[in-house]
């Protein structure tokens, strides 16, 4: 029990139609916001600039971004990618069958020590960003630094029997070649939910004002994947 929690612990270091994910062994259907799509290949630099920083210890299936902005996205044209959302697991995790009890302990968890673990996800952020300019600079040879922190966590704010909620701001700052891009205040919601015996971690961003939108799209997305795939949403 307190492996499986462990691992759930790392992993969270941080209707238009459905895509089918396959977790281990088992596939869970993910509907699709309506408004937004995936982020495919054909949108670069914006798939691999928003690829290239996922935590070594996680897997990530998805990333949806607004439908207005896709076309120019493709175009490789400059657009503010305001809101986007991303669905991930701790690999470990994605080859274990999870049981009700077991999630209910992480939850446990997650109650008593969340800013204490809020302060290790924070730690992580150098050696996660690291990887991610240094693959971006190797890709459009380009000196590339994004600078993730400032990481002001916020209590619990959704709790249930399959889904556990946060949020949290955050300052991103870039510099491209030694130029100063400047910084921009995030808001964003995770939302840890059991659903077909497995742990997805969703991950809701938008600006430093959208914090109320994060948690009700989260909310919402996490209550129609259940629904999708034979669970009641809890209330």
């Amino acid at each position: 029990m307190r492996i499986l929690s462990a691992l759930l612990l790392v992993g969270f270091c941080l209707n238009a139609g459905a895509v089918d994910i396959v977790v281990g062994e088992r596939t869970i259907s993910v509907p699709v916001p309506e408004g937004y799509v995936e982020l495919t290949p054909d949108m670069s630099p914006y798939y691999e600039s928003m690829w290239a920083y996922v935590a070594a210890s996680n897997h990530r299936y998805l990333t949806l971004v607004q439908e207005s902005r896709a076309g120019a996205m493709r175009r490789g044209e400059s657009v503010d990618v305001a809101r986007y959302m991303n669905i991930e697991t701790e690999k470990n995790l994605s080859r274990m069958a999870i049981t009700a009890a077991q999630f209910d302990e992480f939850q446990g968890v997650m109650r008593n020590q969340l800013f204490e673990l809020t302060a290790r996800v924070e730690e992580l952020l150098p050696e996660m960003t690291r990887a991610g300019n240094a693959s971006l600079s190797e890709q459009f040879d380009a000196e590339l630094a994004v600078d993730l922190g400032g990481v002001v966590p916020l209590p619990i704010h959704h709790d249930t029997d399959n889904a556990i909620a946060s949020s949290m701001f955050m300052t991103v700052s870039a510099t491209v070649n030694g130029e100063d891009m400047g910084s921009d205040v995030l808001s964003a919601t995770m939302l840890t939910l059991h659903v077909r015996d497995k742990v997805l971690f969703l991950y809701v961003y938008g600006a430093q004002a959208d914090l109320l939108w994060t948690r009700e799209t989260a909310k919402a997305w996490a209550d129609n994947i259940l629904a999708e795939n034979g669970n009641s949403p809890e209330r």
